[in-house]
């Protein structure tokens, strides 16, 4: 009788813990092996990286049209400089992207809150919770990673793409799919580390 009441026990015991015991193997199954980890962090490193850096981009729209211009990226802030077809600016930093087309002086405000680029311009960037680290891919010289909202992953996708160089990451390809399952294609070239622009220059361009 003592038997069966100490069993009886121990089973309570484990049918209360039985919770604890799936979210442990829950979150074995969601570990990453080590070189995805240090993959992560050099990423990080990189996006983290206080110097940040400029390039050339040539944009590749959802219809096939497009176009080039200048990148500059901080930290948290991000220019482009759009210098054909069109000339236009646009800055994305905090929760907004606004862009300012000079050919027609039109304003749009855009939120980042539902745009894959918000992934990339927290600061500083941490590839973890919300943030949903969806593939990596290295290859000879290259690295890849894909990010989404651990929220709402649905809301779209952001895959950077960069060079793997003597140990350097450089950024090289951004390639985001919206909600609308809509895909921009921008391929970067002549990057150069280290900044040298005015406080102002992330100013959103409708400001003075």
């Amino acid at each position: 009788m003592r038997i069966d009441k100490i069993m009886n026990g121990i089973c309570k015991k484990i049918i209360l813990l039985f919770p604890f015991i799936l979210m442990a193997c829950q979150a074995n199954q969601k570990a990453r092996p080590t070189c995805e980890l240090v993959s992560i962090s050099r990423v990080e490193s990189t996006l983290n990286d206080p110097r940040g850096f400029e390039g050339q981009f040539t944009q590749i729209w959802s219809n096939g049209n497009q176009s080039e211009g200048r990148i500059v990226y901080i930290p948290g802030k991000l220019r482009l400089n759009y210098e054909t077809p069109s000339t236009m600016i646009v800055v994305a930093k905090g929760k907004k992207m606004v862009a300012k087309n000079f050919d027609d002086h039109s304003v749009t405000h855009i939120g980042l809150a539902r745009n894959p680029l918000g992934l990339m311009l927290n600061s500083p960037v941490h590839l973890s919770s919300p943030i949903l680290v969806t593939a990596i891919q290295k290859g000879t010289q290259a690295l890849q990673i894909s990010l989404a909202s651990g929220d709402n992953p649905s809301q779209g996708l952001l895959t950077l793409r960069f060079q793997d160089v003597n140990g350097q990451l450089t950024l090289d390809q951004m390639q985001a799919i919206d909600v609308r399952k809509r895909q921009t294609i921008m391929n970067i070239s002549n990057v150069h580390m280290g900044l040298s622009v005015k406080n102002n220059y992330f100013n959103y361009p409708d400001q003075p």
